[in-house]
């Protein structure tokens, strides 16, 4: 009877402290478990945002490491451009013209060089036969009917060429026309296909402040100039709207017909920050740069897209000169950027 009390004392005692060891485990499984869902609470913070616009903090040392640079924006002037579609014109019309007029011109010499002989002549036998009858009637008569027969071939070479005047003035312009009359090295030029003529239609009407001298823009993205002519007395009938004439260097990648973009200046010029394209990050359609605020401290900043400019994009207000951009790595702030927002997600979602 004694052992079997002996024994249970010894059972309840082995139970007693089996019980407080699992207490104990459950305890510490329990703390373990709270510090790795404040952890991940912690991890799973929700991106900061100022003033609506995305924090990224990113150490020297880090930056360093992902060989992120900055550079400061540099202040420049820009002008609107106003996008018009151009066509290039063909010399061989102007030729032709040319053509008709030097062939008019020739005819109007040949017709006062007739005159001048005819007139002189019916005046000597008219006076003649005045006097006296000193020369024959029929011989008279002659001389006059040669005259005005002279007279009426000039009259007809004139009008030839006035019309022809006329007719250029009406389909390309007096300073067109001018050209074609008097023959300067402009002229020649176009003919000679040293230089092209671009007709420039516009989405409204420039007159009477043409810009003197506009951007053309290739398809493959070349961009080259072209100097005001004069307006184009007709209408584009692609587009029923006033055209411009322009002119320009002739280049292998200009051909008469080919359609092109002109680039033409509207307003004043605006003071503004430029964008370089290796700061330019893409997301949503939407460009972005990140703005330096601190030296660990990073701000996504919207990007307008409507002014391309040589090297980058041109933005008249949101950034300012004296900021500093990131030229190099911004690639890397946005994978940065998206890998907080996905941790913020799930830790939302746990």
């Amino acid at each position: 009877m004694r052992k079997l009390a002996d024994w249970i004392s010894r059972f309840g005692i082995c139970v007693v402290v089996i019980m407080a060891l699992l207490g104990t485990f459950l305890s510490g499984c329990k703390e373990n478990r709270g510090k790795e869902e404040k952890h991940t609470v912690q991890k799973a913070s929700p991106v900061p945002v100022q003033q609506g616009q995305i924090i990224v903090k990113v150490n020297t040392a880090e930056q360093a490491q992902n060989g992120i640079v900055t550079s400061s924006l540099q202040l420049t002037t820009h002008q609107q451009k106003l996008r018009a579609p151009a066509v290039v014109l063909s010399a061989q019309a102007l030729n032709e013209l040319r053509n008709s007029y030097v062939a008019a011109s020739a005819s109007l010499d040949r017709a006062l060089t007739s005159l001048r002989v005819s007139r002189p002549a019916y005046q000597r036998l008219n006076a003649l036969y005045q006097d006296q009858q000193n020369s024959s009637l029929s011989a008279m008569q002659a001389a006059e009917g040669a005259m005005r027969t002279d007279e009426i071939n000039v009259k007809a070479a004139q009008d030839s060429l006035s019309l022809l005047e006329s007719g250029v003035r009406q389909q390309w312009g007096s300073v067109i026309a001018n050209w074609l009359l008097t023959n300067p090295t402009a002229f020649q030029r176009l003919i000679r296909q040293e230089d092209l003529l671009l007709q420039v239609t516009p989405s409204s009407d420039l007159r009477p402040l043409a810009p003197r001298a506009v951007r053309v823009q290739a398809d493959d993205g070349k961009i080259s100039w072209a100097r005001f002519v004069s307006p184009l007395p007709r209408l584009d009938p692609r587009i029923q709207a006033p055209s411009y004439l322009y002119i320009t260097r002739a280049n292998s990648d200009l051909t008469p017909g080919m359609n092109l973009i002109v680039l033409l200046p509207q307003g004043a010029p605006v003071r503004g920050a430029l964008i370089p394209a290796s700061a330019i990050v893409w997301w949503e359609g939407k460009a972005w740069a990140y703005v330096q605020t601190a030296p660990s401290t990073f701000i996504q900043r919207e990007v307008p897209t409507d002014m391309a400019v040589r090297g980058g994009w041109f933005a008249a207000k949101g950034f300012s000169p004296e900021e500093k951009v990131v030229t190099t790595g911004a690639q890397q702030l946005l994978s940065e950027e998206l890998s907080s927002q996905v941790q913020a997600s799930r830790g939302d979602t746990d």
